[in-house]
């Protein structure tokens, strides 16, 4: 069971990770902070921001976009967590139900 819910958390956060690393950028690169020479994946990576590079700055509070990252960054560990361990528990009472 242990390694059923491993399996199932760890395929969840990856594809959840890079739905919300595209949409990270999609919505706050450009909008909420300026760093050309990040990709799309290092973008939902901190720092955010590289201070010693040119142009690189922050558009918005530099508190707001930490905010708005802890906010995606709990939604990517929490959920593939709950999913897979909802999925767990009916693939236990779906087989504990036909025995």
């Amino acid at each position: 069971m242990k390694k059923t819910f491993l399996l199932i958390y760890v395929i969840a956060f990856v594809v959840l990770f890079l739905v919300c690393a595209m949409i990270w950028h999609w919505q706050m690169a450009g909008t909420y902070f300026v760093c050309p020479e990040k990709g799309i994946i290092t973008d939902f990576l901190p720092p955010f921001v590289n201070p010693a590079a040119a142009g690189d700055l922050y558009l918005k509070p530099e508190t707001v976009v930490y905010t708005i990252w802890a906010v995606y960054a709990g939604v990517t560990i929490l959920v593939p967590g709950v999913g897979a361990w909802l999925l767990v528990r009916m693939h236990d009472r779906a087989l504990k139900s036909s025995w």
